[in-house]
């Protein structure tokens, strides 16, 4: 009776250890497992479905505007509801795969504003904005713009001198531009550049359009915008190959300051919110 106690006893210990051992085996198999799939190649995701392209169209201010005994057009054209900021704006300087410039940088209502566009996409639109208060929505849509070129357009490289710091995108051919109408009121515009195809991206492209005299001027700081300007690599604020900051800066390249030095030297920073300031209060004034 003993003995058999005592093998009693004995034999759950046996089925412990072979459980046990048969545990350790599945974990073997498992993370053998694993790592074989860890070394499979990883698929990319899909390419997302081209989107629609809207129609090219431009899109008429208040009737207020066409009143010619009117004292402040700016006063006037805040009349309109706007566009809220969560479609025109973008984050940080936008998606690199989309990156362009407005030549020249101001224009006068009726003369066209060029656009150069380096992107690999086959298709995107631009959608013009000006910004303003308009009842806090920050901006106004006032056209859609097509590429007038065959897409994709490959740009060429840029142009490249490592002694004076300068790098210079005029070589880049016009994708697209605009004719502000001769109504058109005058204010810092923006054109935000959209992907259509492929990954979904976007950035912008400021520009201004002048008008006539008024009782305030706004100037834009766009030396300033170039001097932290750091696309490609060439700035005044930071140094080149050579171990200098650019002596020579190009206006004919994107913008990137509001992705360095904390954006404070772009548009966005101190001008947008003077701008909505003395648009909101209704004041006289051009760019």
């Amino acid at each position: 009776g003993a003995r058999e106690q005592r093998h009693a006893r004995v034999e759950p210990s046996r089925t412990r250890r072979t459980s046990r051992w048969s545990v350790v085996g599945v974990m073997i198999f498992t993370l053998g497992a694993v790592g074989l799939t860890a070394c499979r190649p990883v698929a990319p995701p899909p390419v997302p479905p081209d989107r629609a392209v809207p129609a090219a169209q431009s899109i008429p201010g208040p009737a207020c505007l066409a009143n010619p005994t009117l004292v402040s057009r700016i006063a006037c054209e805040n009349t309109a509801p706007g566009t809220p900021q969560s479609t025109w704006d973008i984050s940080g300087s936008g998606d690199p795969s989309i990156q362009g410039y407005a030549q020249p940088l101001s224009v006068n209502p009726g003369s066209p504003v060029s656009f150069r566009v380096n992107t690999d996409a086959r298709l995107y639109h631009l959608e013009i904005y000006r910004l303003g208060y308009y009842g806090g929505n920050g901006a106004r849509l006032v056209a859609i713009v097509r590429p007038s070129v065959a897409l994709p357009q490959h740009q060429p490289a840029c142009g490249i001198d490592p002694n004076k710091g300068l790098f210079d995108c005029g070589t880049w051919a016009e994708s697209a531009s605009w004719i502000p109408p001769p109504d058109a009121v005058s204010g810092v515009y923006i054109a935000k550049a959209v992907r259509d195809s492929g990954n979904f991206g976007t950035s912008h492209i400021v520009f201004v359009v002048r008008a006539r005299r008024s009782d305030l001027l706004f100037q834009t700081s766009d030396t300033t915008w170039e001097a932290y300007n750091t696309y490609g690599g060439y700035g005044s604020y930071i140094g080149t190959s050579n171990g200098h900051q650019a002596y020579y800066m190009s206006y004919n390249r994107p913008f990137n300051m509001r992705s360095s030095f904390r954006g404070q030297s772009w548009v966005f920073n101190a001008e947008y919110p003077m701008i909505r300031f003395l648009e909101a209060n209704g004041y006289d004034m051009s760019y």
